[in-house]
């Protein structure tokens, strides 16, 4: 039989339990908390009345889906979980909560926390910015998603996930109040802006930043500046001349070039030349000779042994110009000049002369 106090005891202790399990169901016993930084979510609790032996599950929710527990987040001893890759469509609603275990069959939820736009906090682009004829072309780059990989070692950039509004601003460094800003509904990886009506001559910078594509609130800090120098008017006229005076050189460069290259090598022509020999290059001058100079001489198989008659009788009468002795079968003049001989050459009766 039951004593009264032990029934007031009992019923005490199942009415803790109930509103324990109450109090759970409303979020009263934990505090929950997100952090999201480009596109991650880290999720946070505090439960100052639970045991510190106690272990807590964390399940997700996206909008017409169930509940789905978090796999490396089952039975957990610690108060975090990030639940990064378990959103990945930021246009719907996302939810997020935390179970403790009160025992092994029996699990107290806490009150969902919703994970929206409203905790996106984003880290600054970074942009680069360079000039194409009289233009000025703007390159915006997001930062990586936190926690996630589009491939194996690459970032994911968050452009990737979500199409953010990407706000470019170009200004005068010495003259602030002169500037250009745009805003374009990014739909690639990567935003391009082009700036025109720039002042020659000038210094001018580009920021950057962006927003989430449905709130506005949410969006990055402006990225650090990139500037560049446009030409000056002078730097535009000398450009022309400078071509214009490169493309006559070429002109008048190229033909004497091409003739030079076919032009016949002088050295290699006299190189290719047969030597002639020096007595056929270089002959002897002729100089007069006094027909007294002359010497003849005859071979004497072709002088007759006894001369005839009417021979004697011509040569008596004529005498021999040359006058040759009859001995000797040569002839010489007196005056001391050039003598020359008659040898006998390969053929009877001609002789060849040399000089002396």
């Amino acid at each position: 039989m039951e004593t009264p106090g032990a029934t007031t005891t009992m019923g005490l202790w199942l009415c803790a339990v109930v509103a324990l399990l109450i109090i759970g169901s409303t979020g009263s016993v934990c505090y929950t908390a997100v952090e999201s930084l480009d596109l991650g979510c880290l999720l946070r609790w505090d439960c100052p009345h639970v045991s510190p032996n106690t272990t807590f599950t964390v399940q997700t929710k996206t909008q017409g889906d169930p509940w789905q527990d978090v796999p490396w987040c089952v039975w957990l001893s610690s108060h975090t979980c990030d639940v990064s890759h378990a959103f990945s469509n930021f246009e719907l609603y996302n939810m997020v909560r935390v179970g403790v275990h009160l025992s092994p069959v029996s699990t107290a939820w806490m009150r969902p926390r919703k994970f929206d736009y409203s905790d996106f906090t984003f880290s600054p682009p970074s942009v680069s910015a360079s000039l194409s004829d009289d233009q000025l072309l703007v390159t915006v780059q997001f930062p990586c998603a936190a926690s996630r990989r589009c491939s194996l070692g690459g970032c994911c950039p968050i452009s990737e996930m979500i199409d953010p509004w990407t706000t470019v601003t170009v200004y005068n460094k010495l003259n602030q109040s002169e500037y250009q800003s745009r805003t374009v509904w990014t739909q690639e990886l990567v935003s391009h802006v082009e700036f025109s009506g720039l002042a020659p001559g000038q210094n001018y910078c580009a920021v950057a930043n962006f927003s989430f594509p449905t709130f506005s609130m949410a969006a990055s800090p402006k990225s650090a500046p990139q500037c560049v120098q446009t030409l000056s008017k002078s730097g535009f006229l000398l450009l022309p001349a400078l071509f214009l005076g490169i493309g006559l050189t070429s002109l008048l460069l190229f033909p004497l070039l091409t003739v030079f290259l076919i032009r016949p090598r002088g050295t290699e022509t006299t190189e290719n030349q047969p030597k002639i020999p020096a007595a056929v290059r270089d002959p002897s001058p002729l100089l007069p000779v006094d027909p007294c100079d002359v010497h003849l001489e005859f071979a004497d198989d072709k002088i007759p042994a006894e001369p005839s008659s009417d021979q004697g009788q011509a040569s008596e009468h004529t005498g021999d110009p040359l006058g040759r002795d009859p001995g000797s079968a040569a002839s010489y003049c007196d005056s001391g000049g050039v003598k020359l001989d008659l040898q006998q050459g390969p053929d009877p009766g001609i002789g060849i002369p040399f000089l002396f």
